[in-house]
């Protein structure tokens, strides 16, 4: 599959949106007209209509792994600054969005706490991101402490993709 980039062009949109196509994932970029989206924005959902197809269907934010039970996550964006940082409260969830244990812990914590920045320079971007227990008991930062090494082999491994797909150009 080749990647690809569509822009929206409905000029009564308050954002444009893109879309870029890649290897097994897809990134959505809203551009708010405004510079900054409302304070009433918390989030989006995306829905789909299969051509031809009567009806809308939605996209819920799940994740599926050959032999194991599908995940359900929510985010709860908290703060969006454009171009700068986004604060969000990311948690597993049941498939209706309410917050759920996760399925291989009761000491994880029910709400993490992610905030990523982006740092421009004269001709890169470093982005960062942070990730803690949010409202947690001492038991769960313990949890949490142990799984970093985890989180960081993760989390790296997807800033390594992203590294390499901006490097094709």
């Amino acid at each position: 599959m080749s990647s690809f980039q569509e822009t929206g062009a409905n000029s009564k949109a308050p954002f444009t949106l893109k879309v870029h196509r890649g290897e097994g994932a897809a990134l959505l970029a809203m551009d708010w007209r405004t510079g900054e989206p409302p304070d009433a924005f918390v989030g989006f959902a995306i829905r789909y209509q299969p051509p031809g197809g009567g009806h809308f269907s939605t996209v819920y934010n799940r994740l599926n792994f050959e032999g194991a039970p599908t995940m359900w996550g929510r985010f709860n964006y908290r703060e969006i600054v454009a171009q700068e940082r986004i604060v969000w409260l990311n948690s597993f969830s049941n498939e209706r969005c309410g917050i759920a244990r996760a399925p291989f812990s009761e000491s994880c914590r029910l709400e993490i706490r992610n905030d990523v920045t982006f740092a421009g320079h004269a001709e890169h971007t470093t982005v960062t991101l942070r990730a803690e227990p949010f409202g947690e008991v001492d038991a769960e930062r313990e949890y949490f402490e142990a799984l970093r090494p985890s989180l960081e082999q993760g989390y790296g491994g997807t800033f390594d993709r992203l590294d390499a797909f901006l490097l094709q150009g």
